[in-house]
């Protein structure tokens, strides 16, 4: 095959003239460029599974600090209005403890519902399965056993004796990221 060409006009129909620029890339080339995309995708992926592991694990956290105030507002709510000597601060309930504070004045309350000052009698703490602990329950290894607080405060408006307003904090003692551990507040009121 004879390649003809004219001055002034290069015959470019045929492969084996080829412009500079216009060669096209090598399997080698492709090979890395994939290579790189693939390692860039697995640096990314992996982020979004720790993401998705950290976010299911904290709402399981969130949803058993939520069950456990509604548990404890259950215990409070079942006791007589001038409770003043069951301890729900442990299961069963006994007859040593404040209950829900006895007859109070107007404008009073008892308790607490701060996570740095738990009220003695108004405080109790649960293990991740739910589970009563004391506060300074160890395992085997010897770390807390506690997971969540709970705790509670029954007070009084200005005006009347015969409502009161109980208070359930419960906070997780124990988080999976740097910020606020998941705490749920609940609160009801009681009639005479």
């Amino acid at each position: 095959m004879r390649i003809h060409a004219k001055e002034g006009n290069m015959n470019t129909d045929t492969p084996a003239v080829r412009l500079a620029g216009e060669q096209g890339i090598s399997l080698v080339e492709t090979m890395i460029a994939t290579l790189i995309t693939i390692v860039g995708l697995s640096s990314v992926l992996s982020l979004f599974a720790v993401g998705m592991l950290h976010s299911q694990t904290q709402g399981d956290v969130a949803s058993r600090v939520t069950t456990s105030c509604q548990a404890k507002m259950e215990e409070l709510s079942a006791l007589l209005f001038n409770d003043a000597t069951t301890d729900t601060t442990v299961w069963p309930p006994t007859a040593t403890g404040t209950g829900l504070c006895g007859n109070l004045a107007a404008n009073s309350n008892c308790g607490g519902v701060d996570p740095l000052a738990p009220v003695t009698g108004y405080v109790d703490y649960l293990d991740f399965q739910g589970t009563r602990v004391s506060a300074t329950a160890v395992d085997a290894n010897g770390q807390l056993l506690r997971s969540f607080m709970r705790q509670w405060r029954i007070e009084t408006g200005p005006t009347s004796s015969n409502f009161k307003t109980i208070i359930v904090r419960t906070t997780a003692t124990r988080t999976l990221a740097r910020g606020i551990a998941p705490f749920t507040v609940v609160s009801s009121q009681k009639s005479r």
